[in-house]
């Protein structure tokens, strides 16, 4: 209802009508505009502007035509229009309906606080003025409306914003948690409590013991009892251990973990050397060749021939 009621004080606006003679162009603006041609009632307006003398100036024209504007919703031409009017020379009437027009133009544009401002400014030459006096009454509580708007928006960001910080807080420290759970190794062979933990379902189970000697697998190094240290067993990547046979039972649990029928404490073992200590030894039996290959040049005289090897 307050809407409504804002918007008929709105287009309350009207042309002022002449008490006295005026001229034919206003004459014929003031009657197309009351017919609600404004397209029209414009054009006449801005003739009788036109057939002004220079130095001279027509308030009704000037007024009327910025009500013209406003009616066909041209804001920002009827704006310009009434704050181009000259106040010096104009009654306190005059400028109380000159400041109510303005007031209404900053409520389409919805600059309330200019709003009230006009609305003040008219009643304070003409105080009497009812209908500026809602105006103002309805522009303030407007402004009220749009701070408690704000208000509880910038509520609900801010309550955004701690949900979001707790909720970020909670992934870190699930996070933290995790890491830490995945750092964690008691029996010191590089596989992760939390994935020695692990049954057969994928669930957290501390009693795990593979090889049932009464120690759990997290804090047992050979969690299958074959001979070879979980460690070795478990691969390049701890965190997911090597299963060689692929029957879903990881190597380091699996006491036949090639599925050739032999037992792993049986198999033999793989003497496994690093790249470097590799390089090194190819590199010193290079080394005896090459020591070899010029004693016998020396001793028979012979030319070098290349012998050449896959070590």
């Amino acid at each position: 209802m307050r809407v409504i009621l804002i918007i008929l004080a709105l287009c309350s606006i009207s042309a002022i009508s002449s008490a006295q003679k005026e001229r034919k162009f206003i004459r014929k603006g003031n009657a197309e505009f009351s017919n609600e041609k404004y397209i029209e009632s414009e054009i006449e307006y801005k003739k009788a502007l036109d057939n002004l003398k220079e130095g001279e100036s027509s308030y009704e024209a000037e007024f009327n035509l910025g009500d013209a504007y406003f009616k066909q919703e041209k804001i920002e031409e009827a704006l310009n229009q009434f704050n181009s009017i000259s106040k010096e020379n104009l009654s306190k009437e005059q400028k109380a309906e000159l400041y109510h027009n303005i007031g209404n133009t900053y409520i389409a544009r919805k600059e309330i606080d200019k709003a009230i401002s006009s609305y003040k400014e008219a009643l304070r030459n003409n105080p009497m003025d009812d209908e500026t006096r809602y105006n103002l009454i309805a522009a303030m509580k407007m402004k009220q409306e749009q701070e408690q708007q704000d208000q509880n928006q910038d509520q609900n960001q801010d309550e955004n914003q701690e949900q979001d910080q707790d909720q970020q807080d909670q992934n870190q420290d699930q996070k933290q948690n995790n890491q830490d759970n995945q750092q964690q190794d008691s029996d010191g062979d590089g596989i992760p409590d939390e994935k020695e933990k692990e049954d057969e379902n994928g669930n957290q189970n501390e009693n795990q013991d593979t090889d049932k000697d009464g120690t759990p697998d997290y804090q047992d190094q050979d969690s299958d009892n074959d001979g070879r240290p979980d460690r070795e067993e478990a691969g390049e990547n701890p965190n997911e251990p090597k299963d060689s046979d692929g029957d879903g039972q990881p190597d380091y649990r699996d006491t036949d973990s090639n599925n050739n029928g032999v037992p792993d404490s049986q198999e033999p073992q793989e003497n496994n050397i690093s790249k470097e200590d590799a390089q090194r030894i190819l590199d010193a039996l290079n080394q005896d060749e090459k020591d070899l290959k010029e004693k016998m040049q020396k001793v028979e005289g012979q030319p070098n021939r290349n012998i050449e090897k896959n070590w």
